[in-house]
């Protein structure tokens, strides 16, 4: 029975294979794991897995990323044998194509990648938790193309890695025009919990692997996630997309004085790992606000106007806050002392919407996926 036939029996039983994808939430370390961060930043160390400090690698690109229960839901459902098919119901999206008649375009790159793993007759079916959450600056269109290559994976027999995913589904969305990616987003969405990734984008010496490949470490285990969680809320305050922020960012990074500026984000990533990793509540806000300030010099437009107001409650509230992505829709609000959030929800109450959240251990699901 082939990939079509078992397709076609599933729905009949009612059965049919999905993957929920989750959205992430970053913070210091944001940026770093785009392709050109990690090529320019990056040196050879001797690695100690043995420090749990990860002290050797404080001077390398590296993003703490953790993933939250809100996400994308994809399922994949049989159509006529030489077709492929994605449609999106928020985007009001669809792309059906002949299987051999799919050109590298923009608008196909995810047809380019059912296609990468050998689909024929599949339709897959996109589906936000939440419809309003889009251009957010949580990894949602990363997500969604991390999950079609794990879904398309997964029904083909898991042959390609973990780390080959992520670099497939970064590259193609970059390469393809998508957005400006990394691998963060992807990594998340792969892994899940709370992780410090540290990259290597010619992969780990002595190992066969390459872009996409990580050295990962889980800095909160389930049991303390709610210490985490009950310090940080996060908002939603409307679709901004980032790519001209980045874009400014690659700009500054060309010159001497960028170059400077943003090799300090390394020290500041891995502090606010390492006050996490030790459950110091108290030094996790500094070195998310000096990270803010210095990508705000990098590019003026980082901060939105919402973000600004934003901003302007947290310092009457000893918070701070990071909008998240390259200065997506979404602000992250963090501070030490969880009556401070009370406070900044009760002064944000009806202008954003409060994003009612919990962290996730897992990256993405699969559902009846056994027999494939």
């Amino acid at each position: 029975m082939d990939l079509h036939e078992k397709l076609v029996k599933a729905k009949i039983e009612n059965k049919i294979p999905m993957i929920t994808v989750f959205l992430r939430v970053d913070g210091p370390g944001s940026t770093l794991d785009m392709r050109l961060w990690q090529q320019v930043f990056f040196e050879n160390k001797d690695i100690n897995l043995e420090d749990s400090s990860m002290e050797w690698s404080r001077k390398l690109p590296r993003t703490v990323g953790f993933s939250i229960d809100i996400g994308t839901d994809i399922i994949a459902t049989p159509i006529d044998k030489g077709m492929l098919c994605v449609e999106s119901w928020d985007y009001d999206y669809v792309r059906l194509a002949k299987k051999e008649e799919i050109p590298p375009t923009k608008e196909n790159y995810l047809l380019v990648i059912m296609n990468i793993f050998g689909l024929d007759g599949v339709k897959f079916t996109i589906k936000n938790h939440d419809p309003k959450l889009k251009s957010a600056g949580m990894g949602g269109s990363a997500a969604v193309t991390t999950a079609v290559a794990l879904l398309a994976n997964k029904l083909t027999g898991n042959k390609f890695s973990r780390g080959q995913i992520i670099g497939m589904a970064s590259m193609i969305e970059e390469d393809f025009g998508v957005s400006l990616t990394g691998t963060q987003e992807q990594s998340c969405a792969v892994y899940g919990g709370v992780k410090d990734y540290i990259w290597f984008p010619y992969g780990i010496p002595g190992k066969e692997n390459f872009y996409g490949a990580s050295i990962r470490q889980t800095l909160l285990k389930k049991e303390s996630y709610n210490e985490l969680r009950k310090r940080m809320d996060v908002y939603f305050c409307l679709e901004r997309f980032s790519s001209d922020v980045n874009a400014e960012w690659v700009k500054k990074l060309m010159s001497i004085e960028g170059f400077k500026l943003q090799k300090r984000l390394m020290d500041l990533a891995y502090e606010y790992r390492e006050a996490i990793r030790n459950n110091d509540w108290d030094k996790i806000a500094e070195p998310i606000e000096e990270y803010r300030e210095i990508r705000e010099k990098l590019c003026e437009d980082y901060m939105s106007p919402s973000a600004h107001q934003i901003n302007e409650v947290c310092k009457r509230r000893d918070s701070v806050c990071f909008p998240l992505g390259g200065g997506g829709g979404s602000v992250m609000v963090y501070s030490a002392n969880p009556d401070n959030l009370s406070n900044v929800r009760k002064e944000l109450e009806g202008k954003f919407k409060l994003i009612n959240y919990n962290i996730s251990e897992e990256g993405h699901l699969f559902r009846n996926c056994d027999r494939f």
